[in-house]
């Protein structure tokens, strides 16, 4: 009796422990399923490139009023604002990497990127990899509190093929204030993380990306970004 006892004080802290990581998520029955911690990037000779937005704009980022959206890098990051643009609009805007990167030759990099609605707000907007241009890119979307989306969009429609042969979309619990989104390829997979935990459903088989490209985007009435990394083998 006395050795039992011990073998449960040992063994129900492990059983505590492993049910707290599961979370309520994945399906419109809202199954509870188990995420993983965002494993530690191991390539630390490879090509990295940083981002922090700040006010001399070195890379270039669009700035001032376009198409009701003002875009203004500064100390508070990369802030998306509407100006009058209808709300079914988009904010997006990308920069090109530099040609050493080859996101779509290559078959292991990763992208992430902190995004900051305001204090009391969750997010509408996300991180864009993999851009060609306006109708050729992969997105990782935090859609408000418990939403978030990852598509590859082809000649400006979603690729319904391009992840698991169907539309990413997952229930998955954001927080107001700052959140970040990791995407990392390994291979034909996508792994995604958001504040650095794995969704469920990922990794997703996922072809390989269309452009050269990396950005953000915001739904909302403002948006901002910071600290946006990209790292390759």
């Amino acid at each position: 009796m006395i050795r039992l006892l011990f073998i449960l004080l040992i063994w129900l802290p492990e059983l505590t422990l492993a049910q707290s990581k599961t979370v309520e998520s994945a399906s419109s029955a809202w199954v509870a399923v188990e995420t993983s911690p965002m494993p530690t990037w191991r390539s630390p000779e490879g090509l990295v490139f940083r981002e922090t937005f700040a006010e001399a704009n070195a890379n270039r980022w669009p700035v001032g009023l376009r198409a009701g959206f003002t875009y203004t890098p500064g100390p508070v990051g990369y802030q998306l604002e509407r100006r009058g643009a209808d709300s079914s609009q988009l904010a997006r805007a990308w920069i090109q990497l530099a040609n050493r990167f080859d996101l779509p030759r290559i078959d292991t990099f990763m992208v992430q990127l902190d995004v900051l609605p305001r204090a009391d707000m969750y997010p509408d907007g996300g991180l864009l990899f993999g851009v060609a241009d306006s109708l050729n890119y992969s997105r990782v979307w935090l859609n408000g509190r418990d939403r978030v989306i990852v598509q590859q969009i082809v000649d400006g429609k979603p690729d319904l093929t391009s992840t698991n042969d169907r539309l990413a979309s997952v229930r998955f619990p954001t927080q107001k204030g700052r959140n970040r989104i990791t995407v990392w390829r390994r291979g034909a997979r996508l792994h995604v993380f958001v504040n650095d935990k794995e969704l469920p459903g990922s990794p997703f088989l996922n072809r390989a990306v269309r452009g050269n490209g990396v950005g953000v985007f915001a739904k909302g009435n403002w948006l901002a970004f910071r600290n946006l990394t990209v790292r390759t083998p």
